[in-house]
């Protein structure tokens, strides 16, 4: 997208907030998909009805314009406003100006970003701290950051952001055949849940490419036991127990590790991302791990049954001393 650009203009002084909306922001709007017309829609510099917002009786004056006011199906979304490489984006006074045209009645949008090419930073409207703070070196070899940041559907939905990318799916995308077969050693599996009768699903992240992904498993009922063959009896009762009730579902906390021989399943398309399941055709080993690393998932609702948590409860019970 900058390939054929020179940092070294950022110093130079004919290379101001004009050079930067041109240079620098136009491209990036148009990879995001932000067009004049169509679903996702920019608009330069919305001018207001009434410009200013009142604090308790006072008006307060909105004395800037915003360069850019992004819209998805004709609604606001994020406000973005150019300045010169000589500003600062986190300067007080610049973040207080364009904070006021965000949650303007006329606007109200929850997100809004400052650059002036060699930075891009994404504010929200209820944190002083920047959420995304980033050089424009790093535009290119980050651009799934600045995605997740002004992309229509993470700013309508700020937590996709935290969704993993999904492996099978990053994997299929190298060209493997729908029938590969991926031997998977040492893992560790994390959520299980019951799908159908005739389906069950385990999830695990994994680093790829140098990115956390997440990977999913779907299995047979059959193979379930197998799975869990290295659990102690006390626990694997209380992991099966938890599965065979209401929601269906039992965090193995990372704490069972399994080898498998697997294959690519078909792409399923989910309402955010398209993904595809790693299909389990055999369980050739199983162990039981009871020391699961820090990584282990922390966002698991509290009514979810975890290893994890009886785990001590059932050594302290078999303690002798």
């Amino acid at each position: 997208m900058f390939h054929h650009f020179d940092p070294k203009l950022f110093s130079d002084p004919n290379f101001k907030e004009d050079s930067v909306r041109e240079v620098i922001i136009a491209p990036m709007l148009s990879r995001l998909g932000y067009h004049p017309i169509g679903t996702q829609t920019v608009v330069r510099s919305k001018t207001l009805t009434q410009p200013f917002i009142y604090v308790g009786t006072r008006k307060h004056p909105v004395t800037i314009i915003p360069d850019y006011t992004l819209y998805h199906l004709e609604r606001p979304v994020l406000v973005l406003d150019a300045k010169s490489p000589a500003e600062n984006v986190t300067s007080t006074a610049h973040i207080q100006q364009a904070y006021s045209y965000a949650i303007h009645p006329e606007v109200r949008v929850k997100h809004f970003a400052l650059c002036n090419g060699k930075r891009l930073a994404v504010y929200t409207v209820e944190s002083p701290k920047p959420i995304l703070d980033i050089p424009f070196e790093d535009f290119e070899s980050r651009w799934e950051d600045i995605e997740k940041h002004l992309a229509p559907k993470y700013l309508l939905q700020p937590e996709l952001r935290n969704f993993a990318p999904d492996f099978g799916f990053a994997v299929s995308r190298l060209g493997l055949a729908a029938n590969a077969e991926l031997i998977m050693i040492g893992v560790r599996l994390g959520m299980f849940a019951r799908q159908s009768a005739d389906l069950y699903s385990a999830t695990v992240n994994t680093e790829f490419a140098g990115i956390n992904h997440c990977v999913s498993f779907d299995f047979k009922p059959e193979l379930l036991t197998h799975l869990v063959a290295g659990l102690p009896d006390v626990l694997r009762d209380q992991f099966l127990s938890a599965l065979s009730h209401a929601p269906f579902q039992a965090g193995a906390d990372l704490c069972v590790e399994v080898d498998l021989r697997t294959h690519l399943g078909d792409p399923i398309e989910g309402k955010n991302e398209t993904f595809v399941p790693l299909i389990i055709d055999d369980v050739f080993g199983a162990r039981f791990n009871p020391t699961p690393p820090k990584s282990a998932g922390t966002d698991i609702p509290p009514h979810i049954f975890r290893l994890s948590k009886v785990i001590k409860i059932v050594s302290t019970d078999q303690d002798p001393t």
